[in-house]
């Protein structure tokens, strides 16, 4: 499902929308932040109600920026890592350990290494930052240091540690989610490009079939998944008749547009479950697993009937191109080489007898 969504949704992880995405979470940070102010004033914490006055600004104005700037996110990212730092010390020296503001300094940690990006030692730098003030306030706590605010009432500190909490887990939440959305798209990406790569090793890159190699490996896996061990398939060849002189005579572009018409013949036409090379040059080989030596005639002669039919058009000049085809059947236990050259004798017979047609005896 996740794979899904990332499929469908590429732009949203494209780099340049990545700042949409870390606008969201400066966002959050200004509604917490705004939630905070209120109860800094209610409570009449003078210092944390300024700071927080600083925050609402602050985090407003990343919100704006990260959507503004093309560069210089990591900056921001910074930025809002130091304040949390600061905030969540500033709020334990002042208010103590009960209402637990201290969990963000622990909390912002692991979010430090999923966020940050560039240099590997600022993490460390911003983690270590972070773990010192926490244990400086917790030697503090044992040492009975003098808190400025001391509240009693257990509704006033349950609130204040419950809303810290519910801020420490979305914020962990969010940070993972965008990660696990960040590592499927990269998975995602790896994999569309492993599949490039793969399809550029065994596709001809002109007329878009199989090249040699991986027809090779193509007619071997017929051979492994066939039925029963006499299960019969065809291999034929052909190759266009007089294919240098087109060349020759109206240049070798021409040539390409007669290959790519005469691989796309066999696109249209092969019947299912069948494959088709460009085996080299101007010559092709097609596959039908599960076929006998009558399928791959009447395969060629579709071939035959539509190749008779096309007449190409090239300055003013017109020319028709035919193929003549050698056509071999196989079994399982016979060597695909030993097929494939019964097919090649039989091209080179049909070629002596005067081409433009498929022979399919020795």
């Amino acid at each position: 499902m996740i794979r899904d969504f990332v499929a469908n949704n590429q732009k949203l992880f494209e780099e340049t929308n990545e700042r949409f995405i870390y606008a969201i979470g400066f966002a959050l940070c200004l509604l917490a932040h705004t939630t905070y102010l209120i109860m800094f004033i209610i409570l009449r914490v003078r210092e944390m109600m300024y700071f927080n006055i600083f925050s609402v600004v602050f985090y407003l104005s990343l919100t704006i920026l990260i959507l503004i700037l093309r560069k210089g996110q990591n900056i921001l990212v910074y930025s809002a890592a130091t304040e949390v730092i600061v905030h969540a010390s500033l709020a334990t020296y002042l208010m103590g350990w009960e209402p637990d503001f201290g969990i963000l300094l622990l909390i912002i940690i692991p979010v430090l290494f999923l966020v940050m990006k560039g240099r590997l030692l600022v993490p460390y730098i911003f983690s270590a930052l972070s773990m010192g003030m926490f244990i400086w306030l917790r030697v503090r706590k044992i040492s009975n240091a003098e808190l400025k605010y001391n509240f009693t009432s257990n509704k006033i500190i349950g609130s204040l540690y419950i809303f810290n909490a519910v801020v420490g887990v979305l914020a962990m939440v969010y940070i993972l989610t965008v990660y696990m959305l960040k590592r499927v798209n990269m998975e995602y990406k790896l994999t569309a490009q492993s599949e490039e790569f793969k399809k550029a090793a065994s596709i001809d890159p002109l007329t878009q079939l199989f090249n040699r190699r991986a027809m090779n490996e193509k007619i071997r896996e017929i051979r492994r998944n066939s039925v029963t061990p006499r299960s019969r398939y065809v291999i034929g060849i052909g190759d266009i008749d007089n294919f240098k002189s087109i060349n020759d005579t109206y240049g070798h572009d021409t040539g390409d547009k007669v290959l790519v018409y005469v691989a796309n013949l066999f696109i249209s036409l092969i019947p299912d479950g069948g494959y088709a090379a460009r085996w080299g040059g101007e010559e092709f080989l097609f596959v039908l697993p599960e076929s006998q030596i009558v399928d791959g005639l009447d395969f060629t002669d579709q071939l035959h009937k539509s190749l008779r039919a096309h007449t190409f058009e090239i300055d003013d000049c017109l020319f028709g191109v035919t193929m003549t085809f050698g056509v071999s059947e196989g079994i399982p236990t016979d060597k695909i080489d030993t097929v494939i050259t019964h097919a090649d004798k039989r091209l080179y017979k049909g070629k002596n007898n005067g081409k433009n047609h498929t022979e399919y005896t020795d």
